[in-house]
């Protein structure tokens, strides 16, 4: 197991968990969801002497994605993103920045699959397609650290709303059920909304798996 930190930003008006996920071994990071602050996000890479590999998209809602552009330029990380979400981070009325009044469009530099492994700051993740909260939402799982950045799509004790557009309720569940339910009971799970928790706590409490 790597030398590795987890720093949570809470981000924007509905209290987005924006993650910082660092290597302290090579001193580089990936940055997953900035919904809003990204003068905040950088400073803290930069008072940690962190080097950004990546910016991790989990889904395309408004409130994951405001401070993508700013963040992206400013510390020249490529933005990732699974190919089934391009179109709705590009268009403000499905991601609903227009709701808002601060359309946004996000275009990923890497369009990602179900299933695909990749190396970002020294870390191997994996990319597990989970649609239902919106149609291209993705949940990133570090094998070796035994973590998933779960968007929202699996929160404690709950799960992710499916009336927004390309939303489904009953993919949302299949999602959680035969995909996340597949990991170890101790991989902890940090979600876009709210507290950590576990597979395991979900397994056991979350009404909606049972």
């Amino acid at each position: 197991m790597k030398d590795f930190k987890l720093k949570t930003f809470i981000v924007g008006p509905v209290r987005t968990n924006c993650y910082v996920m660092s290597n302290g071994t090579t001193g580089e990071a990936i940055v997953f969801d900035p919904g809003d602050m990204p003068d905040k996000i950088e400073q803290y890479l930069k008072e940690k002497n962190l080097t950004g590999k990546g910016i991790l998209l989990t889904h395309g809602h408004f409130d994951h994605i405001l401070g993508v552009k700013e963040l992206a330029e400013s510390t020249k990380m490529k933005v990732y993103a699974l190919e089934k979400e391009a179109k709705l981070l590009q268009d403000p009325q499905l991601n609903s920045s227009a709701r808002v009044h601060r359309p946004c469009r996000v275009t990923a530099d890497v369009l990602l699959k179900d299933q695909e492994e990749i190396t970002l700051a020294g870390f191997t993740i994996r990319v597990i397609h989970t649609p239902g909260h919106t149609g291209g939402g993705a949940c990133y799982y570090f094998p070796e650290e035994g973590i998933l950045i779960s968007g929202d799509t699996l929160f404690r004790e709950e799960i992710g709303r499916s009336d927004l557009p390309t939303g489904n309720g009953e993919q949302l569940v299949e999602s959680i059920r035969q995909k996340l339910m597949l990991l170890a009971d101790n991989v902890e799970v940090y979600p876009g909304h709210g507290a950590p928790t576990s597979i395991g706590h979900e397994r056991e409490y979350n009404s909606y798996i049972g």
